[in-house]
This record gives structure tokens, C-alpha cells and sequence, in this order.
């Protein structure tokens, strides 16, 4: 099949030499060419195989079809390259996981395909494909499909993608389309993957303006929702390379420069998906250092998300707000207007999420009884994720606010213990919440002194 195929090559480059005047002479050798990188299309049923191919010096020759003068030969090459490496490879329906080998084969392949520059190849293919053309469209959502292909074989490819080629640059013109279709939903998606986990690729979008544009084509949902699932999930896609972006200082600038909080506010005063987002954006804008951001691959309102990063930016406005700051008199007077009906708000929440927090606990005690030792120590390891999953995370920071709020308002701690008694509960039942985290307590203790004015 092999033989076939590089004779197929070298016949196509012969005839396209010696009648470079006369397509009509080469023509019937192209579409023999295309036959056999469809034939290929095969070995995807025998990915054990895929060593063979580097070890016949396959890669390259499969590779130089990339630049094929015939987009139909580029094109059909990239789909072959996709299927090749698509994560179902390897994978039956009894058996989602790939075997050890099969794992082996298709890295020894990709590192084969990665010297001999397939990412290059693909970026510059990129830019000579016309979308308007139904082929060419697909194309470019196959290159996309590559890309995601490689980083779920290994993360650390994504380096690779973001630093050694010039897919960002393109990723960022791409999003700029004011019209939605599926390559600019793959795109941000692309985007949002390649943002999640290393500091370098996250300056470097930084520094190609990429806040910029994030912000651009946000802005066009400021007022108006999405008209479609996949076109919401573009939207979040945004706002989690957003969020990535600003785990960076410098994107944090950028942001403020670019007026990015004034765009969130105006998001937060409409009724629609953008609202909740720019929440979460908001919220890592306004931390200090890197702290690594929850990933959210769903575009579904989750209720305890939109409340775990109001609580946050709440916490983080007490924090950086000096006393005698107007703002932050007016952040603690929100919580006094209307017969302290926020203080309401957060005993019920303490309540709520407090409940979720003893029904894990009931759950432990339970396997207890019930598992056996070896068991019960499984159990017991994931014990606390699952607190965090029933909210713990939020309660303990609903729990923080009351404390630093019935520290600065008479009015909101006397609020907040009578609604504490009427649950037979008191300020302690707070307080011990706080203590689970010695971060908090920290946390708990550098607010009560910037509230006394002292710096830290």
C-alpha cells in the first residue's frame, strides 16, 4: 500500500513537470494520488501499525502533500492526518482506553510528523485557504481537529502549537469574525485549550493583543445572547481564555487599559449568558498572583459558580479597599440597605450550602459503618473533593464575608445573630467554619487589619 502510494507521488510530480502548461495531462495522475491517500485512510483500524510509517519514511513524503499545489490533494491529506490521530483510534465501544502499545504507536508517529514540521506546514496551508469554498472550510476545521488531536495525545504539545509556529496569530484573526460558524466555535475553542495551562503561551497572547480582541468579540454579546448551544459555547470559550488570560499580571493591565471592567459591568446589568460570565471574569481580575482558575467546559448556568466568584470579588473589594476609602464604605453600606436584606442572603446560603456540607459528612459516616477497612480508606481520600464539589469552597467564604462584615457594621452583626438564633446558632458556628483552612484564618486576619488601615 505503501509503494503504491509513493509512486502515486513521484508519477503526480513527474507529470505535473513535464506538462506544467497542460493540466489536462496530469490531471488523471492527481486523481490516482487521491485515491491512495483515501486508501490510507485504512491503517486508522490498525494504529499498531503507525511505526511502520515512520520507519518507510512515510511521514515526510505524506507531509510534502500539505503544500500540494491542488488544495483538493492539501485537503485531503490534512483529513487523512486527522483520522489517523483521532482520539477514537484505538478505542472500541467495550474498551474506551487505548492499549499501552497503541499509545506508543501514535506517539512515535505525531513526534515523527512534529520534525518533520507538520505544524508549520498546517498554519501555512491555513492562510491559503478561501472559507467561502465549502472544501476549503472543511480544511480548516480538519487542521483545527489536528491540533486538538496532538494536545489530547500530550499536553505539552500545546507549547509546540502556541510558541513554534504562528497558530496564534491566526486563532486571533479568526475569532475576529463578526459572523459565527463552526470554524470560529472550533477556534475559540482551540484557543481556550491552548491558554489553560502555561504561563508563556498566555504573555504571548497577551502581548498580540490578544485581550484586545477577546474583549471585541465579547462586546458583541454585551446586549444580546447567542442564537444557538454551539454558539453559546463559543461565548464561553471567550470568557475562559479570558479568564486564563488574566491569571497573568500583565494581562490584568492590559484589561484595565482596555477597559475591560467597564465592558463586564455593562455585561452584569443585562439579563443574559454574558451576565454570569462576566462575573467570572471579573473575579480573576481582581486577585492577587497566580492563582490557578477552575476549568469550565460547559456553557450551562450553574447557580454555586455564579455565587462562589460574587462571593470572591466581594471578598477581594474588603480586601484591596482601605478604610477610609469611599468604596469601600459604599460596599459595606450595600449590605445595610433594605433592612439588611444581603445579611439575609448570606445566612440563608450558609444554610444551604452548610446542609450540602453535612450530607457528605452523613455519607462518610455512613461508609463507615458500612465498608470495610480497605474500602473506607478509598472512600475517605476523595472525602474532601467531595465537600469542595457540595460547596465547601462557598461556604467558607459566605462564612469569612459575615465575619468581616459584622466587624465593620454594628448593624449587619446584630443582623446576622439574630438570624443566626433563630437557626439555634451563633457567631461561632461561623467562626468554625473559618478555622477548617488556616489560608482563611490568614485571609480572615489580613482583612480585619486593612480594615484598621494596616499594611501587611
Amino acid at each position: 500500500m505503501i509503494l503504491k502510494f509513493e509512486k502515486a507521488i513521484s508519477k503526480n510530480q513527474e507529470m505535473r513537470v513535464r506538462y506544467a502548461e497542460q493540466p489536462e495531462k496530469f490531471m488523471e495522475s492527481e486523481a490516482d494520488l487521491d485515491e491512495e491517500i483515501k486508501n490510507l485512510l485504512c491503517l486508522t483500524e490498525a494504529p499498531e501499525l503507525y511505526p511502520h510509517l515512520v520507519k518507510l519514511g512515510t511521514v515526510s513524503s505524506l507531509l510534502s502533500l500539505i503544500g500540494h499545489e491542488n488544495t483538493d490533494i492539501a485537503i485531503d491529506t490534512i483529513d487523512l492526518v486527522n483520522e489517523l490521530i483521532d482520539e477514537d483510534v484505538g478505542t472500541t465501544e467495550d474498551d474506551l482506553e487505548r492499549s499501552e502499545q497503541v499509545q506508543e504507536a501514535l506517539k512515535m508517529f505525531v513526534e515523527s510528523m512534529l520534525e518533520n514540521e507538520l505544524l508549520q506546514l498546517l498554519v501555512q496551508n491555513l492562510n491559503r485557504l478561501d472559507e467561502k469554498e465549502e472544501a476549503d472550510r472543511q480544511g480548516v476545521f480538519k487542521t483545527l481537529g489536528i491540533f486538538e488531536n496532538i494536545m489530547s495525545l500530550d499536553p505539552k504539545y500545546a507549547e509546540t502549537i502556541a510558541l513554534k509556529t504562528d497558530a496564534l496569530p491566526w486563532l486571533l484573526n479568526r475569532i475576529q469574525s463578526k459572523s459565527f460558524d463552526a470554524n470560529i466555535a472550533y477556534a475559540s475553542e482551540i484557543l481556550s485549550i491552548l491558554l489553560q495551562e502555561n504561563r508563556d503561551i498566555r504573555l504571548k497572547v497577551g502581548e498580540l493583543d490578544g485581550v484586545d480582541v477577546l474583549l471585541r468579540a465579547l462586546s458583541i454579546y454585551r446586549r444580546k445572547d447567542a442564537s444557538s448551544e454551539d454558539e453559546s459555547e463559543m461565548v464561553e470559550n471567550f470568557f475562559n481564555s479570558m479568564c486564563s488570560l488574566l491569571n497573568e499580571i500583565e494581562n490584568k493591565n492590559r484589561f484595565l487599559e482596555a477597559e475591560g471592567i467597564e465592558l463586564m459591568v455593562i455585561m452584569l446589568k443585562e439579563k443574559t449568558l454574558s451576565r454570569i460570565r462576566a462575573v467570572k471574569s471579573i473575579d480573576p481580575c481582581l486577585k492577587k498572583g497566580n492563582k490557578k482558575l477552575k476549568k469550565s467546559h460547559s456553557s450551562a448556568f450553574s447557580e454555586s459558580e455564579d455565587e462562589e466568584h460574587i462571593t470572591c470579588i466581594i471578598l477581594s473589594l474588603l480586601r484591596n479597599l482601605r478604610q477610609e476609602d469611599v468604596q469601600r464604605m459604599r460596599v459595606i453600606l450595600k449590605f445595610t440597605e433594605d433592612d439588611y436584606e444581603k445579611v439575609d442572603r448570606l445566612i440563608e446560603m450558609k444554610d444551604q450550602y452548610e446542609k450540602k456540607d453535612n450530607q457528605v459528612k452523613q455519607e462518610l459516616a455512613e461508609a463507615q459503618r458500612s465498608l470495610s477497612p480497605e474500602d473506607y480508606e478509598e472512600y475517605e481520600a476523595d472525602f474532601y473533593i467531595r465537600r469542595l464539589n457540595a460547596g465547601l469552597f462557598i461556604l467558607q467564604r459566605v462564612c469569612l464575608l459575615i465575619a468581616v462584615l459584622s466587624e465593620e457594621s454594628e448593624g449587619v452583626r446584630e443582623k446576622a445573630i439574630m438570624l443566626l438564633k433563630r437557626q439555634d446558632e451563633d457567631m461561632l458556628s461561623v467562626f468554625k467554619l473559618i478555622e477548617e483552612e488556616t489560608a482563611l484564618i490568614a485571609d480572615f486576619v489580613y482583612l480585619k487589619n486593612m480594615a484598621k488601615g494596616i499594611h501587611q
